[in-house]
């Protein structure tokens, strides 16, 4: 009877570290809206947020990640960018301190920076959602993309 304790002892010290390795159900999560949003032709970047004017008085979230979209159409020589931050459900553009329209679409929840520039429009979402919060992001980005022309 000891010796199948010692054994299941030696298995389950054997099995530990390949158990902890294992993803998370987070961790998952996030695996399956990354993967999502590339098949929406989103790319994900893990980059530092821009800064924001001081005069905002704005402290984004310390885990977002950069959810982008490129259009292949825009002119070469597109040069409007945009810094917009979320204040309470709207887009606030940092430079003229005017509330922007986005086609009624504001994104998903945790959406709290977005920038557009040179046909590239950026958003940073700290993932907290699902499938519909991705499509409602991909749809911002695409507004964000028109703004621009």
């Amino acid at each position: 009877m000891i010796t199948y304790l010692i054994i299941i002892f030696i298995v389950a010290v054997a099995i530990a570290p390949l158990a902890s390795a294992l993803p998370s159900r987070a961790q998952r999560r996030e695996a399956h809206l990354r993967s999502y949003a590339s098949s929406l032709g989103l790319t994900i970047k893990f980059e530092p947020v821009p800064d924001v004017p001081a005069r905002f008085r704005f402290e984004p979230s310390p885990h977002l990640v950069a959810y982008r979209l490129r259009d292949a159409n825009v002119e070469k020589d597109a040069r409007k960018e945009l810094l917009l931050i979320n204040v309470g459900g709207q887009w606030i553009d940092s430079f003229t301190e005017s509330v922007v329209q986005l086609s009624g679409h504001d994104g998903p929840t945790g959406a709290e920076l977005a920038t557009v520039n040179r046909g590239v429009a950026t958003v940073f979402w700290n993932e907290r959602g699902d499938d519909d919060d991705v499509d409602r992001l991909h749809q911002l980005l695409k507004d964000l993309l028109a703004c621009e022309h």
